[in-house]
């Protein structure tokens, strides 16, 4: 179904345009959700943003432009800035947390790739994890607070009660570290 088309059933059958939202969009709304606060919340938090963004997306039907109407850019947007929201709301609760690598195993991507890409995806995934498994625990979190929750080295440093300065000088030896690691060199004590 178009956009327009669903705009136009969400405006005259507010019900099954809900269904049809519902079906179409859930599932892309809810990788976002993942993706931004998947290590930081349960599955059922997650589940429960995810509702909450594509009902306020519902109760706004009657405002969406047909003309305008990108509803899976609109609905990424609002996922988004929600995500924020929801991680400033909570973000002494969630950021004293310090993420194990593990658990962000579960929400690398999936997009359908061939069974060749699969196995270097795959490959590739477990060559990180066990880099980023032996470092020590407070640079792993380091890295996982900079590129899984894409936050930036001044709210990490807010946070963790450092300088920005400090945090972009340790990033930036973790990732040299890390490149080690994967490169072969192996030293996971420089």
């Amino acid at each position: 179904m178009s956009d327009a088309e669903l705009i136009k059933l969400l405006r005259t059958q507010p019900e099954e345009g809900c269904k049809a939202l519902l079906e179409q969009y859930t599932g892309m709304v809810l990788a976002i959700c993942r993706r931004r606060l998947g290590g930081l919340c349960t599955a059922e938090d997650i589940e429960e943003l995810t509702s909450d963004i594509l009902f306020m997306f519902w109760q706004k039907r009657d405002t969406l432009s047909d003309e305008r109407g990108n509803i899976r850019a609109l609905l990424s947007t609002m996922a988004y800035r929600r995500c924020i929201d929801y991680y400033r709301s909570n973000s002494t609760r969630l950021s004293t947390r310090t993420q194990p690598v593990e658990e962000i195993a579960e929400f690398l991507p999936d997009e359908n790739p061939t069974p060749e890409e699969q196995a270097v995806t795959a490959e590739r995934s477990a060559l990180l994890m066990d880099a980023l498994r032996r470092l020590d625990p407070a640079d792993a979190d380091l890295i996982i607070r900079k590129y899984y929750r894409g936050e930036t080295a001044a709210a990490i440093a807010e946070t963790l009660g450092m300088r920005t300065g400090t945090v972009e000088m340790r990033l930036s030896r973790i990732r040299q570290k890390l490149r080690s690691i994967l490169e072969g060199g192996g030293n996971d004590d420089a």
